[in-house]
């Protein structure tokens, strides 16, 4: 009778052990391990420039702006086009500003400046509460773009605020592409 209430008594410590489990506090963290071997360079990002962008009644207010032909878009690949917005004061340096995040409040309403993308291409366009034509110089003519193509690795990989262009070409490796124009264009609201 004692062996058996023994095996009873020892199944059910066994049993309720295999049950409960007990976490204590974490311990303290490890040494940091080495750094890994850098990897096969490669190209992570594209960047395009294009100059003397006009919007008018003739083009509908919009234009496509075709990548060169010896670059090969992936249907994975996000494309961010950012505007070179001259202000009134001469600064020494440019100031991109990503589209479409470019709203303009005016007395004939609301203008924004868009794009969508293909694999092979990105078409700006103008988009108003208000008739186009009623649009100045200041708005439609002269524009410089810059389109940066981003893998669709990094995309959505919270490591970058593409809304700043200088951001973004330092995670990408982008080239410099000063071009020697000095803020000639000078637009005031």
């Amino acid at each position: 009778m004692k062996t058996t209430l023994a095996l009873f008594t020892l199944s059910l410590v066994f049993l309720y052990s295999c049950t409960e489990t007990v976490v204590g506090p974490a311990g303290p963290r490890g040494d940091q391990g080495p750094v890994g071997p850098q990897g096969a360079a490669g190209e992570s990002g594209y960047v395009f420039e294009y100059e003397n962008i006009n919007f008018s009644a003739g083009n509908n207010y919009e234009v496509l702006l075709e990548y060169p032909s010896d670059f090969e878009g992936l249907q994975s690949d996000v494309a961010l086009v950012y505007l070179l917005w001259p202000l009134e004061d001469n600064l020494d340096y440019d100031v991109w500003r990503l589209l479409p995040q470019q709203t303009l409040f005016n007395d004939g309403g609301i203008l924004q400046y868009n794009y969508d993308f293909t694999a092979s291409d990105v078409r700006l366009f103008l988009d108003a509460n208000f008739p186009l034509n009623e649009l100045g110089a200041i708005h439609t003519d002269q524009w410089i773009a810059r389109v940066v193509v981003v893998p669709g690795e990094f995309w959505g990989s919270g490591r970058v605020d593409f809304s700043d262009y200088e951001d973004v070409k330092e995670l990408l490796g982008l080239p410099d592409l000063n071009l020697s124009r000095n803020n000639e264009i000078v637009r005031s609201e």
